[in-house]
Formats: structure tokens, sequence, C-alpha cells
């Protein structure tokens, strides 16, 4: 019989105790496994936000964190709105009722500004124009952690984020500046609510259960982009303005009331908003690239000439991003390793365990062996082989409890990380450095016992 036939022998007359073992270090594994996939299924989801089409956001004076939570992720509240004029700054004279450039024309290569504050069925209505879907582009930042990304390396294909791609619609078109009640849905959104395109909706002022305004049409849905743009409801901002509570108070005017569009023809739209009751919650910049001078540079004095002012703050989502991971993503994910590392320590210390009473009860047996001119180096392979086979079978355990965890909670990271999590998400790089940690950690736990065999009395017990 071969050495390994002999080591599964041992296991299948010790099978209880074996598969105690087994298990015990498999579900170490599995909280190793399932923490390095959401781990880098976190770090996705910010990292997503960085292959967007834009390099920097202008919003209200405060935090520049909550401004790009708030803008990219569509997550936490928004500060504050500025001012129309303000807005106006950053748009050429071609764009502009007055025919004049705005004081930061000449730094910007795309401005579209958004507006927020409504709800639909738990997703952000996020108000624009059709510049967002027509001039910003996407990264493709947000492949799902794992199988295509890792698939598409293995083949040679390049990242999808390293070129950046116009926004590609599953059904229907983006909607038209003209089309005040038109509105665009993140892959996301149509998958879970099964809108189509031509489908009515009405949002919801402020939250969920806030006050039903009048309803948009669905124009489009996007194609999956694994971005934070899949999770968003994107409306024509000037049916956005024309919704009740909307529109900007001003001294001396009568606010705009709410339009009706059952008093409206279907081929015409209400008066749009005065430019006076006009506010946006933020700009989203794409900085122009000067002559002999990068793009970097540019967004560098763009920015700081902004926040030196009074009007508003520029933040870089990649830096404030950056800092995020730096600060908390990190760190939290290093201290949950080195727990679910000890994890599987204790477990190795269990295979030492069993290890040591499975060569005291076959003491006799080794020594039969040596009897029969097995060597001591055979003895000691044998006990040794035992230990990988128990580590190997417990660790495949673990390493598909783990991707069974990942995949039961997909559906929640789904909801709040905007990234899809499922059977076949992983962290490649981490867990293949996973067999031979545990065949070096399965070998060390049997050491002792392996040599406590190797050193065997055969005269003692056989005398």
């Amino acid at each position: 019989m071969s050495l390994f036939g002999i080591a599964w022998r041992n296991i299948r007359q010790r099978l209880l105790t074996s598969c105690l073992t087994a298990l015990a270090l498999a579900l170490g594994v599995a909280l190793v496994v399932s923490t390095l996939v959401i781990g880098d299924i976190v770090k996705q989801a910010f990292n997503s936000g960085s292959g967007l089409g834009y390099n920097m956001i202008v919003g209200a004076k405060g935090s520049p964190l909550q401004l790009v939570l708030n803008s990219v992720y569509l997550i936490s509240k928004p500060i504050e709105n500025i001012s129309w004029d303000f807005y106006e700054e950053f748009l050429p004279a071609t764009a502009r009722a007055d025919g004049a450039a705005g004081r930061y024309a000449g730094s910007v290569q795309t401005a579209v500004p958004i507006c927020m504050g409504d709800y639909f069925q738990g997703f952000r209505v996020v108000g624009t124009n059709a510049a967002y879907f027509g001039k910003l582009t996407w990264g493709g930042g947000g492949t799902p952690a794992g199988v295509g990304r890792w698939l598409r390396r293995a083949v040679g294909l390049a990242d999808a984020r390293s070129e950046p791609r116009s926004f590609a619609f599953a059904s229907g078109r983006n909607f038209r500046d003209d089309e005040f009640f038109g509105g665009v849905l993140g892959y996301d959104v149509a998958a879970k609510l099964g809108l189509e395109a031509g489908d009515p909706f009405a949002p919801t002022h402020g939250a969920d259960d806030g006050l039903v305004h009048d309803p948009f049409t669905v124009t489009g849905i996007l194609a999956r982009t694994d971005t934070p743009v899949d999770r968003g409801v994107y409306v024509n901002m000037e049916g956005f303005y024309l919704q009740e509570g909307h529109a900007k108070p001003v001294e001396g005017e009568t606010a705009a009331s709410s339009p009706s569009l059952s008093d409206t023809a279907p081929s015409t739209n209400p008066a749009p908003l005065p430019d006076s009751q006009r506010e946006v919650t933020a700009i989203l910049v794409e900085t122009a690239a000067l002559p002999g001078l990068p793009a970097e540079l540019t967004a560098m004095g763009l920015r700081t000439a902004i926040n030196e002012g009074r009007d508003g703050q520029a933040a870089e989502p990649i830096r404030e991003i950056s800092m995020l991971l730096g600060l908390f993503v990190r760190p939290l994910e290093l201290l949950l390793l080195l727990v679910t590392t000890l994890v599987v320590i204790v477990s190795a210390i269990g295979i030492l365990v069993s290890m040591v009473g499975s060569s005291l009860e076959r003491s006799r047996d080794v020594a039969v062996m040596r009897a029969l001119g097995a060597r001591r180096s055979h003895v000691l392979a044998t006990v040794l082989i035992e230990a990988v086979l128990l580590a190997v079978g417990g660790g495949l355990v673990g390493w598909a409890l783990g991707h069974v965890l990942v995949a039961a909670i997909g559906p929640l990271i789904t909801t709040n990380a905007g990234v899809s999590a499922s059977l076949l998400s992983s962290a490649p790089a981490a867990e293949m450095l996973l067999v031979p940690f545990l065949i070096g950690l399965a070998i060390l736990a049997a050491l002792l016992p392996a040599l406590a065999a190797y050193r065997t009395d055969v005269a003692k017990w056989l005398g």
C-alpha cells in the first residue's frame, strides 16, 4: 500500500475526529475567504467611482467627502445647494444667455449640473440634463470583484477601466433636454423594479413616503456599468425644477406652482422655472487640458481658485476616496483579516491535538510497520500526508463555504454598495495564497506528532 493510501486509511479509521478537525479548519478558512472577498468588494465599490468621466465635483462649502459620497455614490445627504449663477460661471459663452463666458469656463471641458432630494422606491433621483449621458463617460470601474476581471486578465484582455467609454442603453435612449418629463433608469433600478422604456414613474419628495410628484416617463434604461450610476434614477432637471417644493423662494416673485401634466398638452412643456428660482446640488466637472499643460494641473489650479472663493468648494473624488480607504477601510480590513487568521491558527492547533492523539493511539501500528521494513522516513511522511489531507480537505470545504456566505449576503452588498456580489466573486491573488499557507500550517502542526512517530521504539511496543 502506498503512503497516501496508508494516510487515507488512518483518516477513515478515526473518521469522526478527522471530520471535526477538518470542519474546524473549514470554518476558519470560510471566515478568511469571506473577509478577503468582501474587503475586495468594498474597495471596488469605492474605486468604481474613479472611472466616471469627471475629475472634480463642485458643491456648497462643507465636507468634501460628504460631497463626493452624495454626488458620486448616491449615499449620504447633500450639504446645501449652490446658486444657478455660480453654476453658470463654468459654462462657455454659447451656453449662457448673456453670451459671455463664465469665470471658470476656460478651465472646464464639461460641466454637468445635478439636483438631488427626491427618491423613487428607495433609489435616489438625480435631476440633470442630457449631457450627463451624452458627454460624460465611464471607465468600467466596478466590474464584480473576481471572476469577470480575473477571466479578462487570464485571456490577456485589458481591464475595462483602462479605457473611457460612452454610456450605452440596454433599451430606449437618453432623454432630450426638451423632454421635460423624460427620465433614464440605472440598470439595477430597472432590474429590481421591473420597469421598461415607456413606463411612467412618480418620484417622491425628500423620502419614499414624501409628497408624490408628477410622473416622468422612462425614455431609456442604461446598460450595466457596475458603477454607482446603476443605482440612480435620472430625470430631466427642467421637469425636476417644476415639481412642488423644488423652486427656490425669491423675495418679490411668485414661486412657481406645481405643474400638472393633465393641464398641459401632450406635445408641449410647461414654462420652465426662472433662473432666479433655480439651484443645483453639485456640478460634475471634467477639466480641460490647456495648451502645453496636463489636465491634472488645470484641475489643481481650478480647485484652488474655487476653494479660495466664498461661493462653493471643489473636491476631487479620487483624492477623497483614497483618504477614506487609507484611514478607515484598509485598517478595518487588516483587523478583520488578523482575527480570521487567528481563527485558522486555532484550527491548526486542533490538527496538532488530533494528530498527537492519533500518534499515541497508533504507536503499536507504527512499530509493526517498522518491523515489516518501513523506514523512519516513511512513517514521518505518512503522518505529514495525513495532516496535509485534512488541511486541504478542510480548506476546500471552507473555501466553498466562504463563497456561499458571500453569495448569501450578496443582495445586501449590492443594495448598499452598488457592486454585484455572487458565488463567483473572488479575490484571486489573496485566495491563491491560502493553499500554500494551509499546507505549510498543516505541516507545522503535524511536525511534532510526526517526529514522535519517527522516534517510535519498536522494541518497546513489540516486546
